[in-house]
C-alpha cells in the first residue's frame, strides 16, 4: 500500500466567510507533525485479504466495533459480492459500504491508522491552502462528482486530481473516514463522493457520519 509523506510543517486550514459552513471558519494556519498518508483511497483488491482474515480476528478491532460487528453479524463490506453494486466493485474502485469500526479495523490490521482531519485536509490541498487539490479554481473533468458517473471510479482514473503531497481523489469519488469525533455519535468525513456537490469537493469541506454508517458514497484511506 503506497503512502506519500508530509514533513512536518504550517499550512493554511479551513476557509473564511462567505465561503463554506461555520465549523470550517475561520481561515488559519495549523502545524502538524510528520506522517505518512495513503496515496489512494482504499481499494476492494486491498481490501480482499481483510475479507478472508480479519473480520474474525477480534484483536484488530475496538470493543465499540467488535460489539459492532457481533451485533449485525458483519463479515464483509455491505456490497461485496453483489451483482446489483457490480459498478462498484471493480479491483481498482474504492471499498465502500463500511463502517468507521470497519475502516478502523482494517487499518489496526495493517500496523497503520485513519488520518486525523487536520493530516487529511494538509494532504489535500498543499501547504498553501488552495481549495482543491489541482488548484483554486473548479475543474468539472478533474473529480468523480454529482453530474459524471452514478458510481465511484477507479483510483488514479483522473490524474489532473492529484494533491500537492502527491495524493490522488482526494477531490470526490468517496467521502473518507477520519479519526475524529465530529460531535457526539458522529465520526468525521472528508473530500466528497461520486454524488457530492462541487462545493462539498473543496479541501476544507467537513462532513460526518455515524459510525455505523455503510454507503456506497463512503470509504477511507489510511495513515501511519
Amino acid at each position: 500500500m503506497q503512502l506519500c509523506e508530509v514533513p512536518a510543517g504550517k499550512f493554511w486550514m479551513g476557509s473564511d466567510p462567505p465561503e463554506g459552513a461555520d465549523n470550517e471558519h475561520p481561515r488559519r494556519q495549523v502545524e502538524t507533525a510528520a506522517y505518512a498518508i495513503g496515496e489512494t483511497p482504499v481499494t476492494n483488491a486491498q481490501f480482499a485479504d481483510f475479507v478472508r482474515e480479519g473480520y474474525g480476528a477480534r484483536a484488530l478491532w475496538s470493543a465499540e466495533g467488535w460489539a459492532f460487528r457481533e451485533a449485525f453479524a458483519i463479515d464483509r463490506p455491505r456490497f461485496w459480492n453483489d451483482e446489483a453494486w457490480r459498478a462498484y466493485l471493480d479491483p481498482e474502485q474504492p471499498v465502500v459500504g463500511v463502517s468507521w469500526y470497519e475502516a478502523d479495523a482494517f487499518a489496526r490490521s495493517r500496523g497503520l491508522r485513519l488520518p486525523s482531519e487536520i493530516e487529511w485536509e494538509r494532504a489535500a490541498r498543499g501547504d498553501d491552502g488552495r481549495r482543491f487539490p489541482w488548484g483554486d479554481d473548479w475543474a468539472k473533468d478533474f473529480a468523480a462528482h454529482r453530474g459524471g458517473k452514478r458510481h465511484t471510479l477507479p483510483v488514479r482514473a483522473l490524474p489532473q486530481n492529484r494533491s500537492p503531497w502527491g495524493l490522488y481523489d482526494c477531490a470526490g469519488n468517496v467521502w473518507e473516514w477520519c479519526a475524529d469525533a465530529f460531535a457526539p455519535g458522529l465520526r468525521s468525513a472528508r473530500g466528497g463522493g461520486w454524488n457530492a456537490h462541487p462545493p462539498q469537493l473543496r479541501c476544507a469541506s467537513r462532513n460526518a457520519w455515524p459510525p455505523g454508517a455503510r454507503f456506497s458514497n463512503l470509504g477511507f484511506r489510511v495513515a501511519r
